[in-house]
């Protein structure tokens, strides 16, 4: 009898240790990959777009995506994603008549950190990027 209490014990320590030394060691970013930078996307068929064509482009594909426009300048269009008011992405893009570029600009509730292996992102940022430059490209 005394070893099974002795067991239990043991266990429940050894439990408690696991998930201490998760919380300490980041499990902030249990769900957390590199962040990638999106590439630049160089246009390269005959037809050149003009720079408020691209515009267009870039906030029909965000908007149909449950993108929206937050601030926009010349060549530039600022993109917001929340995701049922608990998670929210931040991005600026890029652009002219020759093609785009996205980058991040902030986020909340996505684990976002910076550190000695690079940036870091839950990895939903990285998808729903994929997914906008798809749609911008003309793709699904």
């Amino acid at each position: 009898m005394g070893t099974d209490k002795s067991f239990a014990r043991g266990s429940a320590l050894a439990i408690g240790a696991v998930l201490a030394l998760a919380l300490h060691s980041g499990g902030v970013h249990a769900r957390a990959e590199a962040l990638v930078d999106a590439p630049q996307v160089v246009f390269t068929s005959a037809y050149v777009p003009t720079p408020a064509q691209v515009r267009d482009r870039i906030i029909l594909a965000g908007q149909s995506l449950g993108w929206a426009v937050t601030r926009e300048t010349p060549g530039t269009v600022e993109l917001q994603y929340d995701k049922n008011g608990k998670h929210m992405a931040a991005i600026v893009v890029r652009y002219d008549h020759t093609g785009y570029k996205i980058d991040y600009l902030n986020s909340y509730n996505l684990n976002y950190a910076e550190g000695g292996n690079g940036r870091l992102i839950h990895p939903n940022y990285n998808r729903w990027i994929r997914n906008l430059m798809q749609r911008i490209s003309g793709g699904a």
